[in-house]
């Protein structure tokens, strides 16, 4: 499949999509393949957009890895939203000014895996120097927009958009569990500083809360480091551009965790009881298929207790408030190649709901 890549109502060249059914190891070339650099045409100064629609306000961009994923967001939402695609590499700051001069600001829905995430962190110091404050569109593990579209519909797809939440609550969270309180405190504050000063005393209250440390010294950190950002938001953002390979080894090592260490952050931020309750694990494991699949665990975690307080066994508890909230099949991880027979899906979530539910209100 080739598809024309246009500027200003000129086709200035082409990308080309290999077939589908060969893989990687079929060593026949790259995924996609560009028009080789000319006078009119360089990839890191252009956007894919689907069938050469402009980028105009009124219309919110999402930001994907390919074209294919750009056409399916597009389709998804009859163009409310206008999927685009940089061109064989990650987001430039060429494309991320085209983008800063729109009225809206763009949502991030890379893929779900390793470099994707990644690419979503420089698209975070790419779009924030132009006055853009960028949201993330989560997918389940290993999927992109385009797997989205052709295995659950559009509406699915037109939802997980809809409800993209801030990347900068992503980078925070990320900081936040990862790093020790000290840098973490500073280096979520420098995320913050990114964003407009509506969000700056919520996202302070959000550290200090996390990271149980004063308020005023992340205010101190906060104030520092937004007059940096003022003076000079470019050189400002450089700095945590050159910390993206850092970045990316904290998230291989997560990944490479046991789900009862990969959310202690958040156990012990809800409950410091839950990681001393026998279910612990059970919930661990379940926040993990949760969030294979594509849901926003720690929101959603964080939404259900901050309703009712965990009771006397909090794990088994939250455990069977997190199953009766989401649409989760336990257990079975979320891969693009995967198809579930609904009837199977929805017995095996009634079957971890009378699992998760206390002994007294079992049947």
């Amino acid at each position: 499949m080739v598809f024309p890549i246009v500027h200003q109502d000129e086709v200035l060249g082409f990308v080309g999509r290999r077939h589908p059914a060969l893989t990687d190891t079929d060593n026949r070339g790259p995924k996609y393949l560009n028009t080789a650099d000319t006078a009119l045409f360089h990839k890191g100064a252009q956007l894919f957009t689907t069938g050469g629609q402009h980028l105009v306000d009124g219309t919110i961009p999402v930001i994907v890895e390919g074209p294919m994923d750009a056409i399916a967001v597009t389709i998804a939402t009859g163009g409310s939203h206008l999927g685009v695609a940089p061109l064989g590499t990650s987001l430039t700051d060429d494309q991320a000014a085209q983008l800063g001069r729109l009225g809206a600001d763009p949502i991030v829905a890379t893929d779900a895996d390793l470099a994707g995430r990644v690419a979503a962190e420089r698209a975070y110091w790419l779009l924030t120097p132009y006055g853009r404050d960028p949201t993330y569109a989560q997918f389940p593990q290993g999927s992109d927009p385009a797997d989205l579209l052709s295995m659950r519909g559009p509406g699915a797809l037109r939802d997980t958009l809809t409800t993209a939440r801030p990347l900068a609550d992503v980078l925070v969270e990320e900081r936040t569990a990862s790093l020790p309180a000290d840098q973490a405190r500073t280096d979520a504050a420098r995320v913050v500083a990114a964003r407009p000063s509506a969000r700056w005393d919520a996202d302070a209250d959000t550290i200090s809360a996390r990271l149980r440390v004063s308020i005023a010294e992340v205010r101190r950190d906060l104030h520092s480091l937004t007059r940096e950002w003022n003076r000079d938001p470019r050189s400002a953002a450089r700095t945590p551009l050159q910390k993206v390979s850092a970045v990316r080894a904290r998230l291989a090592a997560a990944d490479s965790r046991a789900p009862k260490e990969r959310w202690a952050f958040l156990a012990d931020e809800l409950d410091p009881r839950l990681m001393r309750q026998s279910d612990w694990p059970a919930l661990a494991n379940l926040m993990q298929d949760a969030h294979n699949q594509g849901h926003d665990v720690a929101a959603v975690a964080r939404h259900l207790v901050a309703e009712v307080h965990l009771g006397e066994l909090p794990a088994q508890d939250l455990r069977y408030r997190l199953v009766s909230r989401l649409d989760v099949d336990v257990d079975v991880p979320h891969t693009p190649a995967q198809t579930t027979e609904p009837g199977a899906a929805q017995e095996r979530r009634e079957q971890a709901q009378a699992r998760s539910r206390p002994t007294s209100q079992r049947r």
